[in-house]
């Protein structure tokens, strides 16, 4: 199992809909997830672009370390945190980009980054996980916008913001201020 995941290893979320005409073969990884065998990212690109579907690459690195002495617990729990990070971003595959395996303090240690992935239908990305539904101490924008203001508050131009500039001590010369 976590032999599998090195740099390249592209993961899907189970249940994602892909085009019936692409042929892409899985394998279990964890719950949810599997990992694509017997493709690049590359060549899965192209197959899912080949079937008029996109295979977003997004933006932004996800980078996680996780410590311990056994190499694939510690494999299997930084792939889980990459898994959390892409699941937050709405994406439904990831791709790994980067493995290192080291030790800090004598303390084993694996270093993982990966790049949020989304297969779907059409060129434009669309959220199928929206958000979930507002908090009940948040207000809707249009309830801050039509309140009164605290205080009496005027708007003033020109000569009269010049005038009320002066009066609260600033200084008036021809070099610094020109009212028109």
């Amino acid at each position: 199992m976590t032999e599998s995941i090195r740099v390249g290893t592209v993961l899907l979320r189970d249940g994602t809909k892909l085009p019936k005409a692409l042929a892409v073969t899985t394998e279990r990884y964890s719950a949810g997830w599997s990992f694509i065998t017997r493709s690049t990212s590359a060549q899965l690109n192209t197959s899912v672009e080949s079937v008029g579907w996109t295979l977003f690459y997004m933006a932004g690195e996800i980078h996680t370390r996780s410590f311990g002495f056994n190499d694939l617990s510690r494999t299997d729990r930084a792939v889980a945190k990459v898994i959390n990070a892409v699941t937050r971003d709405s994406c439904n595959c990831l791709e790994i980009t980067a493995l290192k395996r080291g030790a800090f303090l004598g303390l084993p240690y694996t270093s993982l980054v990966a790049h949020s992935r989304h297969i779907q239908r059409g060129r434009s990305f669309e959220n199928p996980f929206p958000m979930p539904e507002e908090r009940e101490h948040s207000r809707p924008l249009e309830l801050l916008y039509d309140q009164a203001p605290a205080g009496e508050s005027k708007t003033i131009f020109g000569a009269e913001a010049a005038q009320a500039w002066e009066n609260e001590g600033g200084s008036r010369s021809e070099s610094n201020l020109r009212v028109s």
